[in-house]
């Protein structure tokens, strides 16, 4: 019987490792492990760039996601550590449209700047958090922004604001994130905070939008009673908003103490009048007015100018600025093509251009189209109305002098003619001048002329909406460079294979 017998193969390893089936399944295999490597090392990488550096690309028409280039110099040049403490877990803040906005303003600041930390806690999870800050009143969606020099803390839902806007008739809802977030690193990071000094005891209006406006560009306003208190000389500005009733010739020994400042001026005094005040005026406050060369008088501006009125209504126009030769308030404007709007304002004329060491000089004028209104006018004629210009806001200095000659230190008294010239709804809007002109004079004459002044941001028609360029961009990456790459590659591979 024939024995059968296996032959066993007569297998060489360095056959093997030169087989074409190996070397492609081997390629493969190698090719796939550092494919998956690869993706695995970028996606770390990437996740750490886009965590510490902008890398963000902001595609709405103002950029509302992104900081302006004013905030992220500023960012940049923060010398000491800062912690930003957000109220909120994170994810919440994302799934909210104007959270995750805020958010990603919150965060922009730490990309530019390692010296800023931002940290999130959930007040539900971490209920004695807020204990530690019981001197501000942490709540949920607070932002707790400190130095060791000191602490500020915002509240994130004020940093949106919805408002109907007078001259479109549309509510519009806009963030002032980036105003408040770099006021308040500036605010703890400065050495020296501006005080602001708002006098009441006059029956004063309320005061809103010129606070807010002060307090967004880092003043720290504080009230003060101007029958029982003296005014604080730290302050830099003292604020007279809209007395109904007149000041008392004490008060008015108050004002010149505080301008004065023991003989080293750098002081000033903003006066806003209003139509509310009483027909026969205040004499003894306005006469301390003329003293610096300004008048308010009585009535109110309206426009004829149809194509120059605003909402419809000629006590709501377009004002003129009115800078001097060397374009002190308005060289720093942003874009100084937007309009100046006055809103219900009573007429400023000085009594002098120069006298002493005092001069005196309009901010602030209506068109030539303009027309005086009387105040107790039951019905006017406008077509009877003598038409000329009218000033609705002016500056008067004072100049000091020294012993070995004229230094360079003023007091100022600022005065505008009317309340609405600081409505909340102008003030907000980044459409207008008034918030941008308002605060650059008033930084110019405190010195704070390297103050930063951001504007709102609105989220209406803010959806995603790339620009042409962009647009184009995007169409011809993926409609035509992606499928021509991944078509080039599919070519290659395939020839090389085929010639194999």
């Amino acid at each position: 019987m024939k024995k059968l017998s296996i032959k066993k193969p007569n297998i060489h390893i360095g056959s093997v490792l030169k087989s074409r089936r190996f070397r492609h399944g081997s390629m493969a295999t190698i090719i796939t492990a550092l494919f998956i490597v690869a993706v695995v090392v970028i996606n770390i990488i990437a996740t750490l760039i886009l965590e510490r550096f902008p890398t963000n690309i902001d595609l709405t028409s103002n950029q509302i996601f992104q900081l302006t280039d004013e905030s992220i110099d500023f960012a940049k040049n923060i010398d000491m550590d800062v912690n930003i403490t957000v109220c909120k877990n994170e994810t919440d803040l994302i799934n909210n449209t104007y959270a995750n906005q805020a958010n990603s303003i919150i965060k922009s600041y730490a990309q530019y700047n390692s010296h800023v930390k931002v940290d999130y806690v959930d007040l539900l999870e971490e209920p004695t958090f807020a204990s530690q800050y019981s001197d501000y009143g942490v709540t949920d969606y607070s932002v707790i922004v400190e130095t060791e020099k000191r602490t500020k803390v915002l509240n994130m839902n004020d940093m949106f604001e919805t408002s109907y806007d007078q001259t479109t008739y549309q509510q519009t809802t806009s963030s002032s994130a980036e105003q408040m977030m770099t006021s308040a690193l500036m605010y703890v990071t400065d050495d020296k905070v501006s005080q602001v000094s708002i006098l009441t005891g006059h029956s004063e209006v309320d005061v809103p939008g010129l606070t807010s406006m002060l307090e967004d560009n880092n003043y720290e306003a504080t009230q003060q009673n101007i029958e029982t208190e003296e005014i604080n000389q730290d302050a830099d500005i003292a604020v007279i908003y809209s007395p109904t009733t007149d000041y008392s010739a004490k008060e008015l020994e108050k004002l010149d103490t505080f301008l004065d400042n023991n003989g080293q001026f750098g002081k000033t005094l903003i006066y806003v009048a209003s139509i509310q005040q009483p027909e026969g005026g205040l004499p003894n406050l306005e006469a301390f007015l003329k003293e610096w060369g300004i008048t308010v008088g009585q009535g109110v501006v309206a426009e004829t100018d149809s194509t120059n009125i605003y909402g419809q209504s000629p006590y709501f126009f377009g004002a003129n600025i009115v800078d001097d030769d060397e374009n002190t308030y308005t060289k720093d404007l942003r874009d100084g093509d937007l309009p100046y709007l006055a809103y219900y304002t009573r007429p400023v004329t000085l009594e002098f251009e120069m006298a002493n060491n005092r001069t005196a000089q309009l901010l602030l004028e209506s068109p030539e189209t303009s027309v005086l209104v009387p105040m107790d006018a039951e019905s006017f004629d406008v077509d009877s109305a003598e038409q000329q210009s009218y000033g609705i806001a002016a500056l008067g200095r004072r100049l000091r002098y020294a012993d070995d000659g004229i230094t360079e230190q003023y007091s100022n008294v600022l005065v505008f003619g009317g309340t609405g010239l600081f409505d909340e709804s102008l003030i907000s809007s980044s459409r207008y001048n008034n918030n941008e002109y308002a605060i650059n004079v008033i930084n110019k004459l405190t010195g704070k002329e390297d103050n930063l002044n951001i504007v709102s941001v609105s989220f209406d028609a803010e959806a995603l909406n790339p620009t042409e360029s962009v647009t184009n961009t995007i169409s011809l990456v993926f409609t035509v460079l992606v499928p021509l790459g991944t078509l080039v590659i599919g070519v290659v591979i395939w020839l090389r294979r085929r010639h194999r």
